[in-house]
């Protein structure tokens, strides 16, 4: 009976284990998949050798794409700062690990394009509370007025107003829930050749969603403006 006992402590303790290294190895972060929302190229990207090309500029001109480290080199762009391949920025205090999809897409969309008009689109996410929900924008041809809304499963809503900087300037002090992503990077024509080697950003903004709410959908509206807004990517931190 003793021997029956401490065998069932055993496996009583295995399985408690297990469940703990299951919940300890659950992703905490979330890339969330944008689907049929992307619709555009905006960054020159290569596979085995070869240049997959964009099909929009981020403004209404044909000077402002971006172009990876390794296409780059292929295109003979020029000296400039471009973007990583992977599309991988490890997390620091201000974003947990992000992936966008411009890596990821092969020759498919990589964006989601608002033109210079107002637009209403959403996407859904993975349903969770959420300690952090970010979006990644490039707003070209000037900043663009959005309104984000954060919609949760028990009908209640959140919303967000902002004003998304060119993808030129720096952030100011007064740019309140806004990040830099990527930084520093220059960018080409439609041919791959340089435009400008240096100084333009990825930013990311920060929604704060209710950590005790759960979210499940996120819809973005760009306000009327003359500019062109690119959404990257989204990417979110899930409560403890």
């Amino acid at each position: 009976m003793r021997i029956f006992q401490l065998a069932l402590a055993c496996v009583f303790i295995l399985l408690a284990s297990g469940c703990a290294t299951a919940h300890r190895d659950k992703p905490s972060v979330v890339q969330v998949d944008l689907g049929k929302l992307l619709d555009a190229r905006v960054v020159i990207t290569q596979t085995a050798g070869r240049l997959q090309m964009a099909n929009y500029s981020l403004d209404r001109g044909d000077s402002s794409v971006l172009i990876t480290k390794s296409a780059a080199k292929i295109a003979r762009a020029g000296r400039l700062n471009t973007l990583p391949d992977s599309g991988f920025f490890a997390a620091n205090k201000q974003h947990p690990d992000v992936q966008l999809p411009y890596a990821l897409a092969g020759s498919g969309p990589q964006v989601h394009r608002s033109p210079d008009r107002s637009e209403t689109y959403s996407f859904s996410v993975s349903p969770g509370k959420y300690r952090q929900m970010q979006l990644f924008f490039i707003s070209a041809a000037g900043p663009t007025p959005i309104s984000v809304k954060l919609q949760y499963l028990d009908g209640s809503s959140a919303r967000r107003t902002t004003l998304v900087p060119d993808f030129y300037f720096l952030l100011k002090p007064g740019d309140k829930n806004w990040f830099v992503l990527a930084e520093d990077f220059g960018k080409v024509n439609r041919s791959g050749k340089m435009t400008e080697s240096d100084h333009h950003f990825i930013h990311g903004f920060s929604l704060n969603p209710d950590p005790a709410k759960v979210l499940q959908q996120v819809e973005v509206s760009k306000l009327d403006s003359k500019s062109v807004l690119n959404l990257f990517g989204a990417t979110g931190k899930l409560a403890d």
